[in-house]
């Protein structure tokens, strides 16, 4: 939580190059104002019929560019970031969805069973874990699906990578590392399993980027002849570790108390792709002891690990990747 609005919105957006300073003047008081009043709508928030009609004439102005306030919000992140010493950047997509008849025609389909349009957000949130401080969006990407796609998923294997919707990874990866430039060397990225995609990992190893992704699949791996899971099952537990499970829909909120083990791992080439083993090691926590649990965590991270302490530290990087999602929702 900020203290003021308006030193916020100053800090936030009063570097912004809208072409005329009485624009910028015009965002940061209009910010201030959503700020002190959120989620409520300008006509009960602004303090005057003028300062309500100005704000309706900034947000239809065509000379006010979306990127410009976007770019100069990111660039106050990144100048905040430089505050400290470790980062995690926690990413997500979301769906932002409409059910407005009137701009159906301008969006694209956001699932296979909704009925509503919408778009999409991919969203990269800095956060301080030594401090617990929120830092700042520093990536977000929007776009919404071709409606004549809908259902036709089974074409994926056939497109090309940089024209699947998960090349969002490394873009937003390639834009954070434009704004942060030799910060990243600071920076570890944590995803959920849409990331675990083999391109995704080769890039961000061979970039030498930090990074906890959470694996969506038992891939095989060089070392003996199982896949991934099979060999973590099969591995010792070096400790155990209590996880609050927050409440979601039906399941109600609880501890769970967890067993950790860890692995350097190879990740062999899928037989689909052309391109070179993947060295990480992996983290695992899961409640062996509980056969109806849904809680099994595997991580894959080019963090070191050779100790139970390494592998906590991993387990709690992506503990924190809720906060991109409460974002979302926010």
């Amino acid at each position: 939580m900020f203290e003021n609005a308006t030193v916020w919105a100053e800090k936030q957006f009063g570097k912004t190059n809208l072409g005329d300073p009485r624009r910028t003047n015009r965002l940061v008081k209009l910010a201030a104002t959503i700020a002190n009043e959120p989620g409520k709508p300008l006509v009960n928030i602004t303090q005057s019929p003028a300062d309500m009609e100005g704000a309706y004439r900034f947000i239809r102005n065509d000379h006010v560019e979306p990127k410009a306030i976007a770019d100069a919000g990111f660039q106050a992140t990144a100048e905040q970031a430089q505050k400290h010493e470790l980062l995690l950047a926690l990413e997500d997509t979301t769906n932002i969805v409409y059910s407005h008849r009137s701009i159906r025609d301008d969006l694209g389909h956001v699932n296979q069973g909704n009925r509503h349009r919408g778009m999409l957000a991919h969203s990269i949130l800095l956060f301080a874990p030594q401090s617990s401080e929120v830092v700042g969006l520093i990536e977000q990407s929007r776009w919404t699906r071709d409606i004549m796609t809908r259902g036709k998923r089974r074409l994926h294997a056939q497109t090309p990578y940089q024209e699947k919707e998960g090349y969002k990874w490394k873009s937003a990866s390639r834009n954070m590392t434009e704004r942060l430039q030799s910060k990243m060397s600071d920076v570890i990225s944590v995803c959920d399993r849409e990331a675990d995609i083999y391109e995704y990992l080769c890039y961000k190893l061979d970039s030498q980027q930090r990074f906890v992704v959470r694996s969506m699949q038992s891939r095989h791996i060089e070392e003996g002849e199982d896949k991934l899971y099979a060999f973590a099952a099969e591995l010792q537990s070096t400790g155990q570790k209590q996880v609050h499970i927050a409440q979601k829909g039906g399941r109600k909120a609880r501890w769970a108390t967890l067993d950790i083990v860890f692995a350097p791992v190879t990740l062999k080439v899928p037989y689909n792709k052309q391109g070179k083993p993947v060295p990480v090691y992996y983290v695992g926590c899961s409640e062996r002891d509980n056969p109806e649990s849904e809680l099994n965590w595997h991580l894959l991270t080019n963090e070191p690990v050779h100790s139970k302490e390494d592998a906590l530290k991993v387990v709690s990087h992506y503990e924190h990747r809720w906060l991109v999602e409460e974002y979302h929702k926010v």
